[in-house]
Protein backbone atom coordinates (compact mmCIF):
# COMPACT_ATOMS: atom_id res chain seq x y z
CA UNK A 1 0.00 0.00 0.00
CA UNK A 2 1.39 3.22 -1.00
CA UNK A 3 2.67 5.79 1.71
CA UNK A 4 0.53 8.74 2.55
CA UNK A 5 2.34 11.86 1.39
CA UNK A 6 3.75 13.90 4.49
CA UNK A 7 0.97 16.83 4.64
CA UNK A 8 2.71 20.72 4.93
CA UNK A 9 1.21 20.75 8.62
CA UNK A 10 3.33 17.80 9.75
CA UNK A 11 6.45 18.98 7.97
CA UNK A 12 5.59 22.25 10.10
CA UNK A 13 5.41 20.56 13.36
CA UNK A 14 8.59 18.51 12.72
CA UNK A 15 10.51 21.64 11.80
CA UNK A 16 9.20 23.39 15.11
CA UNK A 17 9.66 20.52 17.03
CA UNK A 18 13.62 20.68 15.52
CA UNK A 19 13.88 24.45 16.02
CA UNK A 20 12.60 24.08 19.68
CA UNK A 21 15.62 21.75 20.43
CA UNK A 22 18.30 23.86 18.84
CA UNK A 23 19.03 21.05 15.62
CA UNK A 24 18.68 18.32 17.87
CA UNK A 25 17.01 15.60 15.45
CA UNK A 26 16.86 12.93 18.55
CA UNK A 27 15.68 15.23 20.93
CA UNK A 28 13.05 16.55 18.77
CA UNK A 29 11.81 12.89 17.48
CA UNK A 30 11.68 12.01 21.20
CA UNK A 31 8.95 15.23 21.83
CA UNK A 32 6.79 14.03 19.08
CA UNK A 33 7.19 10.30 20.03
CA UNK A 34 8.60 9.32 16.46
CA UNK A 35 11.19 7.14 15.69
CA UNK A 36 14.67 9.32 14.61
CA UNK A 37 14.53 7.47 10.84
CA UNK A 38 11.00 9.12 10.86
CA UNK A 39 12.36 12.41 11.84
CA UNK A 40 14.86 12.65 9.59
CA UNK A 41 12.56 11.10 6.66
CA UNK A 42 10.25 14.22 7.52
CA UNK A 43 13.18 16.86 8.05
CA UNK A 44 14.03 16.05 4.01
CA UNK A 45 10.71 15.97 2.80
CA UNK A 46 10.10 19.50 4.71
CA UNK A 47 13.39 20.87 2.76
CA UNK A 48 12.90 19.20 -0.20
CA UNK A 49 9.19 19.65 -0.66
CA UNK A 50 7.97 22.11 1.10
CA UNK A 51 11.59 24.35 0.68
CA UNK A 52 11.67 24.92 4.56
CA UNK A 53 15.03 26.02 6.10
CA UNK A 54 16.47 23.41 9.22
CA UNK A 55 17.08 25.44 12.07
CA UNK A 56 20.42 26.50 12.51
CA UNK A 57 22.24 25.87 15.74
CA UNK A 58 22.45 28.10 18.27
CA UNK A 59 26.53 29.69 18.25
CA UNK A 60 28.38 28.62 21.00
CA UNK A 61 28.91 31.35 23.40
CA UNK A 62 32.31 33.16 23.03
CA UNK A 63 35.20 31.80 24.92
CA UNK A 64 35.99 34.46 27.98
CA UNK A 65 39.30 36.49 26.92
CA UNK A 66 42.45 35.06 28.79
CA UNK A 67 43.56 36.29 32.44
CA UNK A 68 46.80 37.89 31.89
CA UNK A 69 48.57 36.22 34.39
CA UNK A 70 50.41 37.97 37.54
CA UNK A 71 54.25 38.54 36.89
CA UNK A 72 54.38 37.88 40.76
CA UNK A 73 51.78 34.91 40.67
CA UNK A 74 54.06 33.47 38.10
CA UNK A 75 57.44 34.21 40.13
CA UNK A 76 56.31 32.88 43.22
CA UNK A 77 55.19 29.75 41.79
CA UNK A 78 58.41 29.07 40.03
CA UNK A 79 60.07 30.09 43.32
CA UNK A 80 57.65 27.25 45.14
CA UNK A 81 58.36 24.85 42.58
CA UNK A 82 62.27 24.98 43.08
CA UNK A 83 61.90 25.06 46.77
CA UNK A 84 60.09 21.91 46.62
CA UNK A 85 62.54 20.41 44.23
CA UNK A 86 65.64 21.67 46.18
CA UNK A 87 64.05 20.19 49.36
CA UNK A 88 63.43 16.95 47.93
CA UNK A 89 66.51 16.23 46.74
CA UNK A 90 67.68 17.32 50.50
CA UNK A 91 65.21 14.55 51.83
CA UNK A 92 66.84 12.10 49.64
CA UNK A 93 70.33 13.31 50.14
CA UNK A 94 69.82 13.05 54.02
CA UNK A 95 68.47 9.60 54.05
CA UNK A 96 71.45 8.44 52.04
CA UNK A 97 73.61 10.55 54.59
CA UNK A 98 71.90 8.09 57.39
CA UNK A 99 72.54 4.99 55.82
CA UNK A 100 76.07 5.76 55.16
CA UNK A 101 75.93 7.26 58.50
CA UNK A 102 74.62 4.92 60.80
CA UNK A 103 74.60 2.25 58.54
CA UNK A 104 71.57 1.11 60.64
CA UNK A 105 70.27 -1.05 58.00
CA UNK A 106 73.30 -3.41 57.49
CA UNK A 107 72.49 -4.54 61.30
CA UNK A 108 70.87 -7.49 61.16
CA UNK A 109 68.12 -7.48 63.81
CA UNK A 110 68.16 -10.79 65.30
CA UNK A 111 66.22 -12.02 68.60
CA UNK A 112 68.06 -15.37 69.27
CA UNK A 113 66.22 -18.46 70.97
CA UNK A 114 68.02 -18.63 74.36
CA UNK A 115 66.48 -15.08 74.67
CA UNK A 116 62.69 -15.32 73.34
CA UNK A 117 62.86 -18.87 75.11
CA UNK A 118 59.51 -19.77 77.44
CA UNK A 119 60.91 -23.00 79.13
CA UNK A 120 61.62 -22.60 82.66
CA UNK A 121 64.01 -25.43 83.45
CA UNK A 122 64.32 -27.34 86.73
CA UNK A 123 66.16 -24.64 88.93
CA UNK A 124 64.93 -21.78 86.54
CA UNK A 125 66.42 -19.77 84.18
CA UNK A 126 68.01 -15.65 84.20
CA UNK A 127 68.75 -13.27 81.88
CA UNK A 128 71.39 -10.98 83.20
CA UNK A 129 69.76 -6.84 82.45
CA UNK A 130 72.49 -4.60 81.76
CA UNK A 131 70.74 -0.92 81.07
CA UNK A 132 73.33 1.80 79.88
CA UNK A 133 72.57 5.19 78.94
CA UNK A 134 73.08 9.28 79.25
CA UNK A 135 77.40 8.35 78.78
CA UNK A 136 77.82 11.68 77.56
CA UNK A 137 81.31 10.19 76.73
CA UNK A 138 83.21 13.86 75.66
CA UNK A 139 81.22 15.88 78.39
CA UNK A 140 83.11 17.90 81.22
CA UNK A 141 81.52 18.55 84.49
CA UNK A 142 84.28 20.99 86.20
CA UNK A 143 83.93 20.40 90.47
CA UNK A 144 85.15 24.17 90.27
CA UNK A 145 81.47 25.26 89.18
CA UNK A 146 79.43 23.48 91.63
CA UNK A 147 81.02 23.09 94.72
CA UNK A 148 83.34 20.11 94.48
CA UNK A 149 80.28 17.77 94.40
CA UNK A 150 80.84 15.94 91.34
CA UNK A 151 83.87 15.89 88.14
CA UNK A 152 83.70 14.20 85.02
CA UNK A 153 86.12 13.65 81.99
CA UNK A 154 86.67 10.93 79.57
CA UNK A 155 88.66 9.31 81.77
CA UNK A 156 86.28 9.21 84.79
CA UNK A 157 83.66 8.19 82.13
CA UNK A 158 86.12 5.33 81.57
CA UNK A 159 86.68 4.45 84.54
CA UNK A 160 83.18 4.36 85.73
CA UNK A 161 81.90 1.93 82.84
CA UNK A 162 84.98 -0.41 83.42
CA UNK A 163 83.56 -0.55 87.40
CA UNK A 164 79.90 -0.96 85.95
CA UNK A 165 81.28 -4.06 83.85
CA UNK A 166 83.04 -5.12 87.08
CA UNK A 167 79.75 -4.89 89.22
CA UNK A 168 77.60 -6.89 86.34
CA UNK A 169 79.99 -9.47 86.47
CA UNK A 170 79.98 -9.70 89.88
CA UNK A 171 77.11 -9.39 91.28
CA UNK A 172 75.25 -10.48 88.41
CA UNK A 173 76.81 -14.18 88.74
CA UNK A 174 76.19 -14.00 92.50
CA UNK A 175 72.70 -13.62 91.53
CA UNK A 176 71.97 -16.15 88.56
CA UNK A 177 74.36 -18.65 91.18
CA UNK A 178 71.04 -20.83 91.73
CA UNK A 179 69.28 -20.20 88.17
CA UNK A 180 70.86 -21.70 84.76
CA UNK A 181 71.66 -18.41 83.35
CA UNK A 182 70.92 -17.88 79.62
CA UNK A 183 73.16 -14.57 79.40
CA UNK A 184 73.36 -11.07 79.07
CA UNK A 185 70.52 -8.43 77.97
CA UNK A 186 72.41 -4.90 77.78
CA UNK A 187 70.65 -2.26 76.91
CA UNK A 188 72.15 0.95 75.19
CA UNK A 189 69.56 3.31 75.78
CA UNK A 190 70.59 6.69 74.07
CA UNK A 191 73.02 9.47 74.98
CA UNK A 192 76.11 7.74 74.61
CA UNK A 193 78.05 10.70 73.75
CA UNK A 194 77.85 14.33 75.20
CA UNK A 195 77.02 15.97 71.06
CA UNK A 196 76.48 19.16 69.86
CA UNK A 197 72.72 19.67 70.85
CA UNK A 198 73.91 22.68 72.89
CA UNK A 199 76.30 25.85 72.12
CA UNK A 200 77.65 25.58 76.01
CA UNK A 201 78.75 21.44 74.90
CA UNK A 202 80.53 22.66 71.54
CA UNK A 203 82.53 24.75 73.59
CA UNK A 204 83.59 22.91 77.03
CA UNK A 205 83.49 19.20 75.60
CA UNK A 206 86.86 18.02 75.64
CA UNK A 207 85.83 15.78 72.54
CA UNK A 208 84.52 16.32 69.31
CA UNK A 209 81.53 13.82 68.12
CA UNK A 210 83.59 11.75 65.88
CA UNK A 211 86.35 11.55 69.03
CA UNK A 212 83.59 10.90 70.95
CA UNK A 213 82.07 8.15 69.02
CA UNK A 214 85.27 6.51 68.79
CA UNK A 215 85.66 6.68 72.84
CA UNK A 216 82.54 4.88 73.55
CA UNK A 217 83.00 2.33 71.26
CA UNK A 218 86.29 1.45 72.68
CA UNK A 219 84.43 0.90 76.28
CA UNK A 220 81.12 -0.53 74.89
CA UNK A 221 83.05 -3.31 72.99
CA UNK A 222 85.55 -4.08 76.00
CA UNK A 223 82.98 -4.54 78.10
CA UNK A 224 80.60 -6.72 76.28
CA UNK A 225 83.96 -9.01 75.49
CA UNK A 226 83.96 -8.86 79.90
CA UNK A 227 80.55 -10.19 79.67
CA UNK A 228 80.58 -13.01 77.05
CA UNK A 229 83.72 -13.90 78.61
CA UNK A 230 81.82 -14.43 82.13
CA UNK A 231 78.04 -15.05 81.17
CA UNK A 232 78.89 -16.80 77.33
CA UNK A 233 75.85 -14.86 75.33
CA UNK A 234 75.20 -10.85 74.97
CA UNK A 235 72.16 -9.38 73.30
CA UNK A 236 72.75 -5.70 72.65
CA UNK A 237 69.43 -3.53 72.14
CA UNK A 238 70.13 -0.11 70.48
CA UNK A 239 68.39 3.04 70.41
CA UNK A 240 68.67 6.75 70.01
CA UNK A 241 68.91 9.58 72.27
CA UNK A 242 68.38 13.41 72.42
CA UNK A 243 72.27 14.22 72.51
CA UNK A 244 73.33 12.07 69.87
CA UNK A 245 71.43 13.66 67.19
CA UNK A 246 72.95 14.92 64.04
CA UNK A 247 70.10 18.14 63.45
CA UNK A 248 69.41 21.12 65.56
CA UNK A 249 66.14 20.51 66.05
CA UNK A 250 64.43 16.79 67.06
CA UNK A 251 62.83 15.47 63.77
CA UNK A 252 60.01 12.26 63.96
CA UNK A 253 60.90 10.86 60.68
CA UNK A 254 64.92 9.46 60.38
CA UNK A 255 65.01 10.32 63.98
CA UNK A 256 66.92 6.89 64.78
CA UNK A 257 69.05 6.89 61.32
CA UNK A 258 70.56 10.13 61.62
CA UNK A 259 71.71 9.82 65.56
CA UNK A 260 75.63 9.10 66.28
CA UNK A 261 73.81 6.72 68.93
CA UNK A 262 73.00 4.26 66.30
CA UNK A 263 76.27 5.24 64.59
CA UNK A 264 77.69 3.96 67.75
CA UNK A 265 75.99 0.70 68.04
CA UNK A 266 76.67 0.07 64.25
CA UNK A 267 80.58 0.06 64.70
CA UNK A 268 80.35 -2.16 67.94
CA UNK A 269 77.90 -4.81 65.79
CA UNK A 270 81.01 -4.24 62.89
CA UNK A 271 83.79 -5.26 66.05
CA UNK A 272 81.74 -8.41 66.84
CA UNK A 273 80.98 -9.63 63.52
CA UNK A 274 80.62 -13.55 63.20
CA UNK A 275 80.65 -14.11 66.75
CA UNK A 276 77.60 -16.10 67.61
CA UNK A 277 77.73 -15.47 70.86
CA UNK A 278 76.79 -11.66 70.35
CA UNK A 279 73.81 -10.50 68.70
CA UNK A 280 72.39 -6.86 68.20
CA UNK A 281 68.52 -5.55 68.10
CA UNK A 282 68.75 -2.07 66.39
CA UNK A 283 67.08 -0.49 63.45
CA UNK A 284 64.63 2.87 62.78
CA UNK A 285 62.96 2.44 65.70
CA UNK A 286 63.04 5.20 68.37
CA UNK A 287 61.64 1.62 70.73
CA UNK A 288 62.87 -1.84 70.81
CA UNK A 289 60.51 -4.52 72.04
CA UNK A 290 62.32 -7.90 73.24
CA UNK A 291 60.69 -11.00 73.99
CA UNK A 292 62.45 -12.61 77.37
CA UNK A 293 60.52 -15.60 79.10
CA UNK A 294 57.21 -14.76 77.32
CA UNK A 295 57.03 -11.79 78.78
CA UNK A 296 58.05 -8.38 76.77
CA UNK A 297 60.83 -5.55 77.70
CA UNK A 298 60.51 -2.37 76.15
CA UNK A 299 63.65 -0.18 75.55
CA UNK A 300 63.60 3.31 74.25
CA UNK A 301 65.50 6.29 75.59
CA UNK A 302 63.05 8.41 77.56
CA UNK A 303 62.77 12.27 75.62
CA UNK A 304 60.27 10.95 73.50
CA UNK A 305 57.36 9.22 76.20
CA UNK A 306 55.17 11.99 75.59
CA UNK A 307 55.85 14.02 78.99
CA UNK A 308 57.78 16.74 79.64
CA UNK A 309 58.65 18.55 82.95
CA UNK A 310 60.31 16.92 85.70
CA UNK A 311 61.84 20.02 88.12
CA UNK A 312 58.97 20.65 90.32
CA UNK A 313 58.09 19.71 94.41
CA UNK A 314 57.90 15.74 92.97
CA UNK A 315 61.16 15.89 90.61
CA UNK A 316 61.29 13.64 87.09
CA UNK A 317 59.48 10.82 88.46
CA UNK A 318 56.15 12.56 88.08
CA UNK A 319 56.64 12.81 84.06
CA UNK A 320 58.40 9.52 84.39
CA UNK A 321 55.49 7.50 85.86
CA UNK A 322 53.16 9.57 83.14
CA UNK A 323 55.30 8.67 80.42
CA UNK A 324 55.32 5.03 81.16
CA UNK A 325 51.70 5.01 81.44
CA UNK A 326 51.51 6.36 78.15
CA UNK A 327 53.81 3.69 77.22
CA UNK A 328 51.77 1.09 77.89
CA UNK A 329 48.61 2.21 76.81
CA UNK A 330 50.01 2.81 73.55
CA UNK A 331 51.39 -0.76 73.45
CA UNK A 332 48.24 -2.25 75.02
CA UNK A 333 45.94 -0.71 72.16
CA UNK A 334 48.25 -3.30 70.00
CA UNK A 335 47.70 -6.30 72.04
CA UNK A 336 51.67 -5.66 73.60
CA UNK A 337 51.41 -4.77 76.78
CA UNK A 338 55.49 -4.64 78.41
CA UNK A 339 55.97 -6.13 81.52
CA UNK A 340 59.00 -3.96 81.71
CA UNK A 341 59.51 -0.61 80.16
CA UNK A 342 63.14 0.85 80.34
CA UNK A 343 64.71 4.16 79.75
CA UNK A 344 67.43 7.02 80.57
CA UNK A 345 67.05 10.90 79.84
CA UNK A 346 66.11 12.09 83.57
CA UNK A 347 69.47 11.44 84.58
CA UNK A 348 67.38 9.73 88.10
CA UNK A 349 67.17 6.16 89.04
CA UNK A 350 63.96 5.20 89.90
CA UNK A 351 61.84 2.04 89.66
CA UNK A 352 57.91 3.03 90.00
CA UNK A 353 56.48 -0.53 89.17
CA UNK A 354 57.57 -2.29 86.30
CA UNK A 355 59.72 0.74 85.34
CA UNK A 356 63.10 1.15 85.22
CA UNK A 357 64.29 5.17 84.90
CA UNK A 358 68.13 5.11 84.59
CA UNK A 359 70.61 7.55 86.61
CA UNK A 360 73.76 8.43 84.31
CA UNK A 361 77.16 8.24 84.18
CA UNK A 362 78.17 11.57 84.67
CA UNK A 363 76.38 12.01 87.08
CA UNK A 364 76.10 15.66 88.91
CA UNK A 365 76.45 18.77 86.63
CA UNK A 366 76.24 22.06 86.61
CA UNK A 367 72.59 21.74 84.81
CA UNK A 368 71.11 19.91 87.97
CA UNK A 369 73.16 22.39 90.35
CA UNK A 370 71.25 25.27 88.34
CA UNK A 371 68.48 23.55 89.08
CA UNK A 372 68.87 22.61 92.29
CA UNK A 373 68.47 19.01 91.74
CA UNK A 374 69.00 16.40 94.24
CA UNK A 375 72.64 15.33 94.45
CA UNK A 376 72.30 11.71 92.84
CA UNK A 377 75.79 10.01 92.03
CA UNK A 378 76.63 8.67 89.22
CA UNK A 379 74.63 4.91 88.67
CA UNK A 380 73.51 2.74 86.37
CA UNK A 381 70.92 -0.35 87.17
CA UNK A 382 71.63 -3.52 86.67
CA UNK A 383 68.98 -6.54 87.43
CA UNK A 384 68.59 -10.09 86.70
CA UNK A 385 64.98 -11.56 85.48
CA UNK A 386 63.88 -15.03 86.24
CA UNK A 387 61.81 -17.12 84.25
CA UNK A 388 59.37 -17.66 86.97
CA UNK A 389 59.66 -14.67 89.12
CA UNK A 390 60.34 -11.76 86.66
CA UNK A 391 62.60 -8.95 87.61
CA UNK A 392 64.38 -11.01 90.40
CA UNK A 393 67.05 -8.82 91.71
CA UNK A 394 67.29 -5.22 91.00
CA UNK A 395 70.27 -2.58 92.41
CA UNK A 396 71.74 1.32 91.38
CA UNK A 397 74.97 0.22 90.47
CA UNK A 398 77.10 3.27 91.63
CA UNK A 399 79.95 4.09 89.23
CA UNK A 400 82.12 5.32 92.23
CA UNK A 401 83.22 5.02 95.63
CA UNK A 402 80.79 6.99 97.72
CA UNK A 403 82.60 9.98 99.40
CA UNK A 404 81.89 13.34 100.97
CA UNK A 405 83.52 16.24 99.28
CA UNK A 406 86.11 18.37 100.38
CA UNK A 407 84.67 22.14 101.52
CA UNK A 408 85.36 25.25 99.64
CA UNK A 409 89.03 26.62 99.66
CA UNK A 410 88.51 29.98 100.42
CA UNK A 411 90.43 32.61 102.75
CA UNK A 412 88.18 33.58 105.82
CA UNK A 413 90.01 35.81 108.47
CA UNK A 414 91.22 33.81 111.40
CA UNK A 415 88.60 35.51 113.79
CA UNK A 416 85.52 35.01 111.95
CA UNK A 417 86.60 30.76 111.21
CA UNK A 418 87.37 30.40 114.59
CA UNK A 419 84.80 27.70 116.44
Amino acid sequence: MPQKPLSRESAAEMMAALAECEGNTLAAARMLGIAPGTAQNRIRTAETVYGMARPQKPAPAPRPPPVEADPREIRDATFWRRRFVAEERARLDAELAAEQLAGVRSIPVTIPEWVASEREGRIGKSVIGCLISDIHMGEVISAGEINGINEFNPDIARERLSRYFDAACEVGSRWASDTDCEGVLLALAGDLISGDLHTELTITNALTAHEQVSAAVGCIVAGIGRLVEQFGRVHVIGVPGNHGRTTMKPTAKLYARLSYDMLVVSMVAERFSGDDRVTFQADANTDQITPIFGRLVLTTHGDKIGTKGGSGFAGPNLPIVRGAKKIAEQQAAVDRLPHLIQFGHYHTSTNPGAILGNGSVPGYSEYGHNIRAVVEPPQQWLYLLHSKWWMRERAPIQLEAPRTPALPKVRVPARMSAA
